[in-house]
């Protein structure tokens, strides 16, 4: 603000609300009036205004890896500013007095302890609600958080100072004991924010002999909430499985600070040390009394575990030499009490790192102290070459992905997750087994609801994106995964079959080009296919074609887009589009080249004319006649197909070009004639063709 003219006036400043400065009454009283902020009467003229509401706090902003969750909290990261400095972290307090009771603590059972391997409960009587003292409040704005009364703001201040989630009851509101359970069928809850929650039975609920009164590790319910008549709280510090809160989080979509904790992992001694640290703060801030009253259910707090290993093997893994006396003093520094016998390194691991399992952490939490810098590039003692490569199936997949390229399209890359509409956009029938698609149990959203069975759809996507960017000419293939299940519900994983799918797109493009190139892939994979008429309902019924290996397996099908298909995806350009199953054919090494030397005698030239039904597949007469031919067969070619006057109603005309190889002679006639007659013959048989006249 700077001093200006407004509507004529000199003005060296304005006047502001609480609101507009962004505070409460956490910060200043009468921060949360509707108008402008009044100052108190002994405020010092010309005072900076930050300092007078203590804005000037320096908060840092720390990403924390998921793989690190004991540095999830201020002691956390107090811990390793500590071995940096080379000196010890100092404890936050936890002294307060025990005062008797005679009431009756709930007692506490845990169904299943893989969810909750361990509750603890402490009873505080006389609890006097109030604000939190200024420097609390101010602290946990600092963090983000605001404050709502003495009890909720331990909690939090615990959750962000040690890294344990905490949870107050009115224990008024607890009717009898509590169990720690599953969700039942049915079963719902109406959290702290007011919204219902309708439970899965994998949900993980805190939950009394009439109700459920938490969702366990996420948020409280309503009968659970601190309010101005309460007088006696049951505190609540526990341990639950980082997948069951991840899990009952996504599937609620609620999401809070105590989640966000648990996700990542809470340990051993964060239970015990959060809610030791709640307790002294009640004493302190004269929030209550902490009762002698108190209940543990779940597993022990395990001992800590105790490594041993070697500098020579730390040094080994790194690559230099450290001094051992370093090596202790860094590790000490990080609260891994460590002892040395000659080269032995007796570690006793604390309880907030339960990510240390071996020599190799205790080697990384050495080197990242005495700092990667000091690494020297040098080759590993006793290292053998490995000999590499490139597996069959991935030089097939490359060889794919050549041939595309080199028909001049690019690479799509889109996710395996697809919506359950595409297949009705598609035009599948409801009971196309096509459509036994696995379900994601937590999708993203309806656009990524199940594992696609086919590439088609999200291909279609493609187009259609680039299309709406006035990007109308273009080809595209894709080489992903179609996940097909053995069974539904889930029993053991699906097959994932390699499919390659490409687009192309233009005014110019058309069934042939399309034809060409799945050839290509197919001569590729040595995969043998004749062709019939396509049966897939997004293709062009009369302007494509599906390709059958000798098994008799669909291995592709090719053709132009269905035009219904086509207005359901909102695209108005040409479209011919390929899917082909490559799975079976890419471990299979690439058929050697051999050399034929060129016939020393000439090839023979005879063409062909036969009537056949109109409904016989053309494909299916040119392989008979190549398989009649046998190694006379150079080359056999259709050149005409004819329906008309001159040909028997339901009849039509197929001619083809013949090549026949003489091998080591020169072919007469009669030969030649009774080659010809043979295929007519097998024909025949086969199809009850005739020789057309």
């Amino acid at each position: 603000i700077i001093k200006s003219n407004l509507r004529g006036v000199e003005s060296d400043g304005m006047f502001c609300s609480g609101s507009e400065l962004n505070i409460d009454n956490s910060v200043i009283e009468g921060a949360e009036v509707n108008g402008l902020l009044i100052l108190p009467a002994d405020t010092p003229l010309g005072v900076d205004i930050r300092d007078l509401l203590g804005l000037k706090e320096t908060v840092f902003d720390i990403s924390v890896t998921s793989n690190r969750p004991d540095c999830q909290s201020v002691f956390g990261l107090a811990r390793e500013v500590a071995a940096v400095l080379g000196k010890q972290a100092k404890s936050p307090s936890t002294e307060y007095k025990v005062y008797r009771s005679a009431l009756t603590v709930p007692q506490v059972k845990i169904e299943d302890e893989n969810a909750c391997s361990r509750y603890t409960g402490r009873v505080i009587t006389d609890v006097k609600i109030e604000p939190s003292p200024k420097w609390m409040r101010d602290r946990l704005r600092y963090a983000g958080v605001r404050a709502i009364n003495n009890v909720v703001d331990i909690t939090n201040y615990v959750l962000l100072e040690i890294g344990q989630p905490l949870h107050a009851f009115d224990i008024n509101n607890v009717e009898g004991s509590i169990t720690v359970r599953n969700a039942r069928e049915g079963e719902s809850i109406v959290a702290l924010d007011d919204k219902k929650y309708d439970l899965r039975t994998n949900n993980l609920l805190i939950a009394d002999d009439v109700k459920p009164i938490a969702i366990a590790g996420v948020m409280g319910g309503e009968y659970s909430g601190i309010n101005p008549e309460t007088r006696t709280v049951f505190l609540e510090a526990a341990r639950f499985a980082k997948d069951s809160v991840r899990t009952t989080s996504r599937e609620l979509g609620l999401r809070s600070d105590s989640s966000s904790r648990y996700e990542k992992g809470v340990d051993f001694y964060s239970v015990e040390a959060g809610r030791e640290r709640a307790l002294a703060l009640f004493e302190a801030l004269g929030a209550g009394k902490v009762t002698d009253l108190k209940v543990e259910a779940g597993k022990k707090v395990p001992a800590k575990r105790v490594l041993t290993t070697t500098t020579t093997k730390i040094c080994d893994l790194i690559g230099i030499k450290i001094e051992p006396s370093i090596m202790v003093s860094i590790l000490n520094n990080l609260g891994i009490e460590t002892a040395l016998d000659g080269k032995t390194l007796t570690c006793i691991i604390p309880l907030y790192r339960e990510d240390i399992d071996n020599y190799t952490d205790i080697a990384e939490e050495v080197i990242r102290y005495y700092g990667y810098d000091n690494i020297k590039s040098t080759f590993i003692k006793n290292a053998r070459p490995t000999v590499g490569g490139t597996s069959v199936r991935a030089k097939n997949v490359e060889r794919i992905k050549d041939i595309m390229v080199s028909n001049g399209a690019y690479e799509a890359l889109t996710y395996s997750f697809i919506p359950v509409k595409a297949y009705d956009m598609l035009g599948y029938a409801q009971n196309d087994p096509i459509r036994n698609a696995i379900k994601i149990l937590n999708p993203l959203s309806e656009e990524f609801a199940v594992m696609r069975t086919q590439l088609v759809s999200s291909m279609l996507d493609s187009v259609y994106t680039n299309l709406s960017r006035k990007n109308n000419d273009f080809r595209l293939f894709e080489i992903g995964k179609t996940y097909i299940p053995k069974a539904l519900p889930l029993t053991e994983l699906p097959d994932e079959t390699e499919t390659l799918c490409f687009a192309l797109v233009g005014k110019d493009e058309d069934y042939y080009a399309a034809k060409e190139i799945t050839l290509e892939v197919l001569s590729a994979l040595d995969a043998k296919c004749r062709v019939k008429r396509s049966s897939a309902p997004y293709l062009h019924p009369g302007i494509s074609a599906d390709f059958i290996d000798k098994d008799g397996d669909l291995v592709a099908s090719v053709g132009k887009l269905h035009p219904l298909v086509a207005e359901r995806y909102k695209i108005d350009e040409n479209v011919i589009i390929a899917t082909i199953t490559i799975e079976k054919y890419l471990n299979k090494k690439e058929k050697a080249v051999k050399y034929v030397p060129l016939p020393k005698f000439p090839i023979v030239e005879r063409d062909l004319a036969v009537t056949v039904g109109i409904d016989v597949p053309v494909g299916d007469l040119i392989d008979a006649v190549k398989e009649k031919m046998g190694v006379y067969c150079a080359n056999v070619t259709l050149f005409d197909v004819y329906t008309g006057e001159q040909v028997e109603k339901g009849k039509k005309s197929v001619a083809f070009s013949l090549k026949i190889n003489p091998g080591d002679k020169t072919l007469v006639d009669a030969e030649i004639q009774d080659i010809i007659n043979g295929i007519l013959d097998e024909l025949g048989k086969k199809f009850d063709a005739k020789l057309r006249a």
